[in-house]
């Protein structure tokens, strides 16, 4: 009995849709009317009706979630829907690249226990390269015939009468679906090729669902990617940054260095009140920034940008460190907030080095202004004739010592100028430590600090050759040695020993003198620093000697320190590789 036409309003009614659902598909020409009423009005066949419902159905779900599992049974359904409209013995649908690599194969009444994917799939080649598109299928009475009758790997059932039609998506994946029955058995008729067409539509959806489905994948690859690499450089940044995501006005992620500012964990998902409470914000004139002036919640509320300004970060323990802070929000691709940042940059260590610089230049001007003094009033008394002899000598030794000092804070200056720059590298020979001891003693003697003092030397018979730079080496001691006289009474003695096992050379600069405190035996080799507490003898230095001496050492791969010794005084110490290559 056949089917009598429905109308497009009933169809509408049978499969659940509103009636302009299926007017759009009949404009598109995804449904077909089959015949029309005296009035002109359009009649659809049950069966394509049933079949667009189908499609809907697969159309839904693959909108709802593109996954693997949906687009293989999208596809895996079209074959067995096939014979099913056809009558076919055997259905299938073979997906290739654009280039005509076969990716995979649908099948049904096909042999169910062959491993498939082991087997070499049917190209889109011969035959399977002239299927026409939808509107023109290829319909064959015995394939045998066609001069094109090759292109199906060896385990192919053999086929006779071949109904086949070729679909592609925007990104040229290509599928070709094809139904055949066995040599001499039923041929494929209008009708079948109609229903064929019919299958395009659901055959063309399931091939835009994988394209969509592989550009989604691969976007949240690259996405994800990005993350991840965003979220490396922020977490190892050496400034402080707090994400907040706009909706919630909660922290979306930290870096190190802003747990560290905040001395807290600052977990995720932590609600920004909770955050603005862990620590106060000042102004740089010592005015307390009120809520609504915090940067962040100016950058989340007016989504203005907040531009770098000095402040002081006060934690809850009471501490304060001086920042730089700066906001900013992050837009959503709909035009709305999606987020804001705030980047904090601890300026201690800047301010530190201003202050120091401050306080060289005042001690730089003091210092070479008092020699200077010294020398005008030396020169301007020894003018008077009735000077003795010895009062002329005292104020020539005067003028000697001034000129000394100035000269040597000028050479650490010059010195320290150098290293920053790095304009002065190590130039390394093969040299002996006892020849650059000797000469270190020699210039030291011959100074008026050498004048009434002794300096007792020990190098070990058999000390080795090292490979350094002399003349580097040489200041080091010359700094050592020249702060021992001045600041020590008694002797000096220099100590040179050598570790076989680790390779390495040490020098000791002994003194007599009344030791270094403990808690500053890190910070006298940090520039500009100068030993105040104790200080019973010599003039105060330019805080320069020890730092070049720290950088000088360092520069050789060495190490560099002082202790106090149990008699009394401190022992100064380098250590150095006596082959930096070897080392």
């Amino acid at each position: 009995m056949t089917e009598r036409p429905i109308s497009l309003r009933r169809a509408a009614e049978i499969i659940g849709v509103h009636h302009s659902t299926l007017a759009r598909a009949v404009a598109r020409g995804d449904i077909q009317p089959v015949t029309a009423t005296p009035g002109g009005w359009n009649r659809f066949s049950r069966r394509d009706i049933d079949l667009y419902a189908q499609a809907l159905e697969v159309s839904k779900a693959a909108r709802i979630q593109i996954d693997a599992p949906v687009l293989d049974r999208a596809l895996g359904d079209i074959p067995k829907l096939a014979r099913e409209l056809t009558g076919a013995e055997f259905a299938a649908v073979t997906v290739q690249e654009p280039d005509g690599r076969p990716l995979r194969i649908y099948h049904d009444g096909l042999a169910a226990d062959t491993d498939w994917k082991s087997q070499e799939l049917p190209r889109g080649r011969g035959v399977l390269g002239k299927l026409g598109k939808a509107d023109s299928p290829l319909r064959l009475d015995d394939l045998s015939k066609h001069p094109d009758s090759y292109g199906f790997p060896p385990w192919h059932p053999p086929m006779g009468a071949l109904l086949g039609v070729q679909v592609a998506n925007r990104s040229g994946l290509k599928a070709n679906l094809y139904l055949a029955n066995s040599p001499g058995k039923r041929k494929f008729t209008l009708d079948d090729e109609h229903q064929l067409t019919q299958l395009t539509h659901f055959a063309q959806l399931a091939l835009d669902s994988a394209n969509l489905y592989e550009k989604e994948r691969e976007n949240r690859v690259l996405a994800e990617s990005a993350e991840r690499r965003l979220q490396a450089v922020i977490e190892e940044s050496t400034v402080g940054v707090v994400i907040v995501e706009a909706g919630t006005r909660s922290l979306l992620g930290s870096s190190q260095e802003a747990r560290r500012l905040f001395d807290h964990s600052l977990d995720f998902g932590m609600s920004l009140d909770e955050l603005n409470q862990l620590a106060t914000l000042y102004n740089s004139d010592g005015k307390l920034v009120t809520h609504d002036e915090l940067p962040l919640e100016m950058a989340l509320t007016n989504r203005k940008q907040f531009r770098p300004q000095d402040m002081l970060f006060e934690r809850t323990n009471g501490s304060r460190v001086p920042v730089v802070v700066t906001a900013a929000p992050i837009g959503a691709d709909d035009g709305g907030l999606d987020s804001a940042v705030q980047i904090f940059q601890d300026v201690t260590q800047i301010h530190e080095i201003d202050d120091a610089k401050s306080e060289f230049l005042s001690m730089i001007t003091h210092d070479l202004r008092s020699p200077l003094a010294t020398i005008k009033g030396m020169t301007g008394s020894l003018k008077v004739t009735s000077r003795s002899e010895s009062e002329v000598s005292q104020g020539l030794d005067a003028i000697d010592e001034e000129v000394d000092h100035m000269t040597e804070l000028v050479s650490n200056i010059l010195d320290m100028s150098r290293i920053e720059s790095g304009t002065r590298g190590v130039e390394q020979e093969i040299c002996h430590m006892a020849d650059i001891v000797q000469d270190a003693v020699r210039r030291t003697m011959s100074s008026r600090h050498g004048i009434d003092r002794t300096v007792n030397t020990t190098v070990p018979i058999g000390f080795p050759e090292m490979y350094a730079d002399p003349g580097q080496l040489g200041r080091v001691l010359d700094n050592l040695l020249s702060n021992a006289m001045k600041y020590a009474p008694g002797n000096v003695e220099i100590v040179n020993s050598y570790n076989a096992i680790t390779d390495t050379v040490r020098t000791e600069v002994i003194d007599q003198g009344e030791g270094i405190p403990t808690s500053q035996r890190e910070e006298i080799f940090d520039k500009f620093y100068r030993l105040r507490e104790g200080r019973t003898r010599g003039r105060e230095g330019s805080g320069l000697g020890l730092a070049i001496c720290k950088s000088v050492v360092g520069a050789h791969g060495g190490k560099i320190g002082v202790s106090n010794n149990s008699e009394g005084g401190a022992t100064f110490w380098f250590e150095i590789p006596r082959d930096p290559v070897q080392a």
